[in-house]
């Protein structure tokens, strides 16, 4: 979980400094990518990540971090149950 935590927190910051104009795009999507990887055991958690990353990797639209922060919680939450 710690890897998800830390590949979402890399891709959020990259994300942050391109829309400054730094050119971390290529780098984010891969951290996303990382995330997404590294988060298939919780099926839920995966496919939100998964799908932030496919649609700013296609579409340029931001992830929804404050939902994704939000399901990194519960999965937290429950692994630590």
């Amino acid at each position: 979980m710690e890897c998800v935590e830390k590949h979402l927190g890399a891709a959020y910051v990259l994300l942050t400094e391109t829309n400054d104009g730094y050119a971390h795009r290529l780098r984010a999507i891969g951290h996303l990518h990382e995330a997404e990887d590294e988060s298939q055991e919780w099926g839920e958690l995966h496919k939100a990540i998964r799908g932030a990353r496919k649609d700013y990797q296609t579409d340029g639209v931001m992830p929804d971090w404050q939902a994704l922060e939000d399901l990194l919680g519960e999965v937290s939450a429950d692994c630590s149950n």
